[in-house]
């Protein structure tokens, strides 16, 4: 049984980075298909996808934070779906478009170490765990982002 200061996390592999996101928001990790592309969205709004009744738009997160201009996705492709948690925009869920499949991990507070860095749109921390960078999404600004870029033009 995990301690109470510890928290249930996943980390999951992007293109040049990885993402660190409290379990309790995953709602699912589906194979990458399927995506039906917005007409005037920004590059890393790669489209929209049904899943489980919703239609939730799927972002390329390591182009959003420029940690990569690389917009390719591979076979090992999958999209976590996230729940954004949003009060202010309605978006309800959102895909990300991992490279391969995320590892559960507990951590407690004291592993993570904040980097200092200035954020980059859609990042709510860069942080290190055990000496490996990572990038927290801020899920409130990434979902009024989204609705903005995918939504407000269509």
């Amino acid at each position: 049984m995990s301690k109470p200061s510890e928290i249930r996390c996943l980390v999951a592999p992007i293109t040049g980075h990885q993402i660190l996101l409290p379990g309790s928001v995953v709602a699912e990790v589906i194979n990458y298909g399927d995506v039906q592309p917005f007409s005037n969205a920004p590059d890393w709004i790669l489209g929209e996808l049904e899943w489980s009744g919703w239609k939730i738009p799927v972002i390329n997160y390591a182009v959003l934070t420029a940690t990569s201009p690389d917009a390719t996705l591979s076979a090992r492709s999958r999209i976590l779906v996230v729940k954004t948690l949003s009060m202010s925009s309605s978006i309800n869920y959102v895909g990300i478009v991992i490279n391969g499949l995320p590892r559960l991990r507990n951590i407690t507070p004291d592993e993570l170490i904040e980097t200092g860095a200035k954020p980059a749109e859609g990042v709510f921390s860069e942080v290190t765990i055990e000496e490996q960078a990572a990038l927290i999404p801020d899920l409130e600004s990434l979902a009024n982002a989204v609705e903005d870029g995918a939504y407000a033009s269509n």
